[in-house]
């Protein structure tokens, strides 16, 4: 290797701006090692409604553009169409992959602000790999390993790409039209996304490069199309009766709306954080301040930060309004890992503003210099506390375990219907919400008849014989017919998805009786065949007497379900 090469690879420079891509590596192997191809929460309705249709080939506009809770989807819908379109089924973990790049895209676009803002390279690349640290924390790795992640990313990134627009030297009439289609596009993305348009009023308003004249009239006409976009926005528009009116707000203390607005701000490490209120408060002072000192003048390359932390504050204002009302102490929307990806924009802002300020301003000022460090080793601390492998990596494996389960249960829904696994995949029952278990269930036999959802619903038994795939080792009777029966259970490559419990009858076909979970802990197992079947322990009560007479136990056969292949393979019976 001659020297040239040598300093290409080896310099420092190289080095950081592979931190980036490593983080985002990682993310892709995480979600093909842990996401589960089956649609969970409101993906049965967006884009499962549309996708249905589409392959049904009745997809109108009005689909497309039909409302769900409270936003209209048409672009994520538009997106996750063409991609089943594209390959030719309904495949959840490629929408996970396409939320990822969405994200590097995002993550492109913040580093060309910085180019704006700052000219160290060092200083932009480390800002840059906090922003993704932070955008993907491990804390919210529910949010990356679902399909439906990229509709809250596209207000996000619609706001950035404005905030490059407001950099742009271009002709006034041409920002205030681009300005305004990205705003539409988030606005049609996601009911978060109308704060897109107050955020972005604030470039038009503090653009220099045109005189008062002509800024009210590119107010005018910004303001004009927003009305034109929400008025078709609002057409036919319904409020869900089951989300509390905007009013309730009012029933509420000052006192309980502040905590729940400071705890918003401070879940940016993921829900249920001790701190989250201190931390809500220290990035609102310290974002405050900033603004304060600041304030005269106020330099175009800041705007675009503060403007940037403005969106969080926006979007936790509005957070509050909508949202506070339906939390309780127990369960506070607050701290609900979904907004994590909107919170990183106020700590990023305020991290770029001080050290703007540091270079430009305050070269000499060690009070900001040990600010900086405080801040960031605050953070960082939290960070690695939140962020411990070792719990990551078990509630990566229980959520992929529970899924798992619950897709096995909805693909054998013709010969065991046991809703509640299947309710896994959307845990709300009415009468609080509009949809129900059969809706479920209908769309996904419609999407396996259309082979969209693959392997879709089991239609006849397949039973591999060969091989040795565990054991039942216990079953105990109780006096009630009640019988507890456990084993450990694995397939080829990996854990069994679930264990399917049944039984001969005379026509020599197979009943199931019940279909169990699994994921229990077997050490015993994992000296044998490897760590990767360490969870593979499971355990269950059947009770027998309300579903058979005359029935004996070691008449009861269990099997290793693989929910990719739609196969059963036996399990050894106790002798």
């Amino acid at each position: 290797m001659n020297n040239s090469i040598k300093n290409l690879v080896f310099q420092k420079h190289n080095l950081l701006f592979l931190v980036p891509f490593i983080i985002y590596a990682t993310w892709i192997l995480i979600i093909s090692l842990y996401g589960v191809n089956i649609p969970i929460l409101d993906q049965w309705l967006a884009p499962g409604e549309q996708i249905e249709s589409f392959f049904l080939n009745q997809l109108h506009i009005e689909t497309l553009y039909k409302q769900h809770n409270e936003s209209r989807k048409l672009i994520p819908n538009l997106i996750f169409i063409i991609l089943a379109g594209i390959l030719g089924q309904w495949n959840v973990k490629a929408e996970m992959i396409i939320g990822l790049f969405f994200a590097v895209m995002m993550s492109l676009l913040i580093y060309l602000l910085l180019l704006l803002t700052n000219k160290s390279f060092y200083k932009n690349i480390l800002i840059l790999i906090f922003y993704d640290f932070l955008l993907l924390s491990p804390s919210s790795f529910s949010r990356w390993v679902r399909g439906i992640t990229i509709h809250r990313l596209i207000p996000d990134a619609c706001l950035i790409v404005n905030a490059l627009i407001f950099r742009l030297k271009i002709n006034r009439n041409l920002k205030v039209g681009l300005y305004s289609l990205f705003c539409v596009i988030s606005q049609y993305s996601f009911s978060g996304g109308i704060v897109t348009w107050a955020i972005t009023l604030i470039f038009i308003t503090f653009d220099n490069q045109v005189n008062l004249k002509k800024k009210l009239q590119s107010i005018c006409l910004f303001i004009s199309l927003f009305a034109v976009s929400t008025s078709f926005y609002f057409s036919n528009y319904t409020h869900p009766y089951y989300h509390t009116e905007p009013s309730e707000i009012l029933k509420h203390s000052w006192q309980d709306i502040i905590i729940y607005f400071l705890a918003f701000l401070g879940n940016i490490l993921g829900e249920f954080y001790e701190l989250d209120t201190f931390i809500g408060v220290t990035f609102l002072l310290t974002f405050t301040l900033l603004l304060i000192l600041n304030l005269n003048p106020l330099k175009e390359e800041l705007i675009v930060w503060f403007v940037l932390g403005f969106y969080t504050l926006a979007l936790g204002i509005l957070n509050a309004i909508t949202r506070a009302p339906m939390s309780s102490p127990t369960m506070s929307h607050a701290v609900r890992v979904d907004y994590i990806i909107h919170l990183v924009y106020l700590p990023l802002s305020i991290i770029v503003i001080i050290f703007y300020l540091l270079e430009h301003q305050n070269k000499n000022n060690q009070v900001l210099k040990n600010f900086v460090f405080y801040f960031l080793g605050m953070i960082t601390a939290f960070y690695i506390s939140k962020n411990d492998p070792t719990k990551l990596l078990n509630e990566l494996q229980g959520w992929q375990y529970q899924y798992n389960y619950a897709k096995s249960c909805i693909q054998l829904v013709n010969f065991y219907p046991k809703n509640d696994c299947i309710k896994i995949l959307f845990p709300f029952v009415e009468p609080i919400y509009p949809w129900n278990l059969d809706l479920i269930i209908t769309r996904f036999k419609n999407l396996s008849e259309l082979n969209v959802l693959r392997p879709g619903m089991v239609k006849n038994i397949k039973i591999n014989n060969q091989g040795e795939w565990g054991y039942i080792d216990s079953i105990q009777e109780d006096q009630n017919n009640l019988l507890k029966i456990s084993g450990w259970a694995k397939i080829p490559t990996r854990v069994a998805d679930a264990v399917i419990l049944a039984y001969t009858n005379e026509s020599n076909d197979l009943i199931v009786l019940d279909i169990l979970s699994i994921g229990q802990t077997r050490p015993d197992i994992s000296q044998i065949y490897g760590s990767k079947y360490k969870n593979s322990g499971w355990s269950g009560n059947i009770d027998l007497k309300n579903k058979l007479t005359n029935f004996h136990k070691s008449q009861i056969q269990a099997y290793a379900f693989d929910a990719e292949q739609n196969l059963f393979y036996p399990l050894i019976s106790l002798r």
